[in-house]
């Protein structure tokens, strides 16, 4: 079934999956489907179309819940339209909401603001606001907002904020149709205090949005001849993208073996255009070729990693010499020899730990540039990695719903993005003594 321009009478009521496309910022002369079904390609194309349109305020929730739900498709295959509408009404019923780039919460499907947070700041990787991160899904059911899983169920039993009403919230409604990509422009300040001209300046950006500038040539001559605010603005506009798009700006390096299985799979791949402008299509990528991978809940997109750069900073395998190309971010080794190697001690007091472990099995499916990597080895103390590693040895039915496996065993057939999740959630709990 083909996508195709669809004009809509006054008089004929959107069910709840149109309303979502409109509130996300579809208008009626763009493609929508038409029939019973979405397929993966369709939901491809729809999201290359959403892509295109400008993050207001207003649009930034539902573009997340819509991403979110059309990623859902790209990854499990063929829906009713029926079910679509289904899925919609899960961010009802879990009265999902979202942070926004200007520090506020807003409900995920109408785009409604509801109150006032903190000023979104850069810290440990992400876009934070207290508890809150810019990219994730939080429950408000039961007065109460808790951080939600991947099913948009509550993930952590402790409350973040107590739903309440905002006397600001007035004012902030009414700025709705402000540019959102404004409002990261304070927070990316704080990485970019002076011009990006060298391949060393795009490691202090998201590592998704410097693999995607590493991987446009053309763009990345222009960004170089920017002003320090002209760079500013148009990271904010990526930024902002592939938050509301696929709920990430960070991205993990590896190969395509881990990903898939076979010579080549067809993929969702993000690229850029000399003039900034994002496109996403679904390709056939063959297997063992380096990419960036973007994933914050369902699906995943790659960006693809120039050829011939492949010896570059992204993927430098030894920590020797690098490559000329631009900076894709974080990097990968070979082994956890070569990472030690390049990066050093830990630190008075600390060893390193993989956040994703470096098991045997997990060497297999997502390849070794993608465990000893600078984005999933971090330094922790002593007494942390001790406990965190206890913890992984340990057999905990409740959070495994198993009496005879190990966490280790438990989270060893699960995907890169979920044991990473837990490995991050493990970390913060042993630190404070709740596992």
């Amino acid at each position: 079934m083909a996508l195709a321009d669809v004009t809509r009478s006054d008089d004929v009521q959107p069910d709840a999956w149109e309303q979502l496309l409109t509130n996300a910022g579809l208008e009626a002369r763009d493609e929508r489907t038409l029939g019973g079904t979405l397929t993966p390609t369709q939901a491809a194309r729809l999201l290359g179309v959403l892509l295109g349109k400008p993050v207001t305020l207003s649009t930034f929730p539902p573009r997340m819940a819509e991403g979110f739900i059309l990623r859902e498709v790209m990854e499990g295959g063929e829906v009713t339209r029926k079910e679509l509408s289904r899925r919609v009404d899960r961010f009802a019923r879990e009265q999902v909401a979202v942070l926004r780039p200007d520090g506020y919460l807003a409900w995920a499907l109408t785009g409604r603001t509801q109150q006032k947070v903190a000023t979104v700041e850069w810290k440990d990787g992400a876009f934070r606001a207290h508890g809150f991160e810019l990219g994730r899904f939080y429950s408000g059911k039961g007065g109460v907002f808790r951080a939600v899983d991947t099913q948009l169920q509550a993930s952590d039993w402790r409350p973040l904020a107590e739903v309440y009403d905002d006397a600001d919230v007035i004012s902030r409604t009414l700025d709705g149709a402000e540019d959102a990509v404004v409002e990261l422009y304070h927070a990316l300040g704080q990485l970019l205090t002076r011009p990006v001209d060298s391949i060393a300046g795009l490691s202090h950006l998201p590592a998704g949005v410097a693999a995607l500038i590493a991987s446009s040539p053309a763009y990345w001559e222009r960004f170089q001849s920017m002003t320090r605010g002209e760079q500013i603005r148009e990271v904010s506009r990526l930024t902002t993208g592939m938050l509301v798009t696929w709920g990430a700006a960070s991205a993990t390096t590896r190969t395509l073996k881990g990903l898939s299985v076979g010579a080549e799979a067809t993929l969702p791949v993000l690229s850029m255009s000399a003039e900034g402008v994002l496109a996403l299509e679904r390709v056939a990528v063959p297997a063992g070729r380096a990419a960036a991978v973007l994933s914050g809940g369902p699906g995943a997109a790659i960006i693809l990693q120039r050829v011939d750069d492949s010896a570059g900073s992204g993927g430098g395998d030894d920590g020797g010499p690098q490559g000329t190309g631009p900076s894709r971010g974080p990097k990968g080794y070979s082994s956890f020899k070569s990472f030690k190697r390049a990066m050093g001690p830990a630190g008075d007091g600390k060893e390193w730990h993989h956040i994703v472990e470096q098991t045997e099995g997990n060497a297999t499916r997502f390849g070794p540039h993608a465990l000893h990597n600078s984005e999933n080895i971090v330094a922790l103390g002593k007494d942390v990695h001790s406990g965190v590693s206890s913890l992984y040895s340990s057999k905990r039915p409740r959070l495994t719903n198993s009496e005879t496996l190990t966490v280790r065993q438990w989270l060893s057939t699960q995907s890169f993005e979920a044991q990473r999740d837990f490995g991050l959630v493990a970390i913060q709990h042993v630190t404070r003594g709740i596992w």
